[in-house]
């Protein structure tokens, strides 16, 4: 793919996370619906000011407008740009990960490039709605459950080869582990392992460690990226949590009763496997090969 196109795909995703935004930030928690108030002009949250079509540039107005609304002057939520820049970096990066390391029948991988790039920004979506309301829209749970049984039946007509280590994003490293090159039964792990891990967690900890849409979460990602790939991005999930929580207690912006919402951790470890999970796992044994030379 040429250079232009990735700008214009970059362009295009920074208009989606502008749409993103509006969703997020007119969500209504105790209706649990993404679509209800998703209509009508976008305004100034602040002064109520409709906003003109050269305010809604995504991520490029945000800047040449310093950040604040040019009615009011209130300096407007980091947000904007960041969820615009995060979409645009979706369109951007997932053909470009997927389009050197995969041999399908049909030349370009369209159908997963799609999946993955609407499974990403789902997550997104999510991670700014749980990170405000720390609630997981069963809504976006089921819309991941969807993919991931699409991308399993896309899987299953022979669109895409079967490499070494079945479909995993860790390549070769998952033949380390049982059952990862079984299809479709390393989804159905996936999805059990996510489901039922998050589920005892949340079970023996009374829901005060993590809500039931993280366990729903869990299973369908599961579903979506199967075994064993869903176990390290858990994993990682965990670890980033447990770092950031450490961090922010020994700044003093958190106690120990603030409730940090954990699915944007998930969403974090899920991403990182996609893009770098074999390059992690290169790293993990190079490390140790370096302890035990021998």
């Amino acid at each position: 793919m040429s250079f232009l196109i990735y700008v214009s795909l970059f362009v295009i995703g920074t208009a989606v996370g502008s749409f993103l935004n509006v969703m997020s930030l007119r969500f209504n928690p105790e209706e649990d619906r993404l679509w209800k108030n998703v209509y009508g002009r976008s305004h100034c949250p602040h002064c109520g000011k409709t906003l003109s079509w050269y305010e809604l540039v995504p991520f490029f107005s945000f800047l040449a407008q310093l950040g604040k609304c040019r009615s009011c002057g209130v300096r407007l939520t980091l947000q904007y740009p960041i969820v615009e820049f995060l979409g645009g970096l979706i369109f951007f990066t997932v053909p470009y990960a997927l389009l050197p390391y995969n041999i399908v029948i049909l030349g370009i991988p369209y159908v997963l490039i799609i999946l993955w790039i609407l499974v990403l920004l789902s997550l997104l979506l999510m991670s700014v709605i749980d990170f405000h309301h720390h609630i997981i829209p069963d809504s976006i749970n089921l819309f991941i459950l969807a993919l991931g049984v699409i991308l399993i039946a896309y899987r299953y007509f022979g669109f895409e080869h079967n490499s070494l280590g079945g479909y995993s994003y860790l390549k070769s490293y998952a033949m380390l582990f049982p059952l990862s090159d079984s299809f479709p039964w390393a989804y159905l792990l996936g999805f059990g392992f996510g489901g039922l891990l998050l589920g005892a967690l949340y079970y023996f900890s009374g829901g005060r460690g993590m809500g039931f849409g993280d366990v729903k979460l869990a299973a369908v990602l599961g579903l979506f990226i199967g075994w064993p790939d869903i176990m390290l991005a858990l994993g990682l999930a965990f670890v980033l949590g447990g770092f950031l929580s450490v961090g922010l207690l020994a700044l003093h912006s958190r106690t120990m009763k603030d409730h940090l919402p954990f699915g944007p951790f998930i969403a974090l470890g899920f991403t990182i496997i996609f893009f770098f999970g074999e390059k992690l796992m290169g790293l993990y044994f190079n490390f140790f090969n370096l302890l035990l030379p021998f």
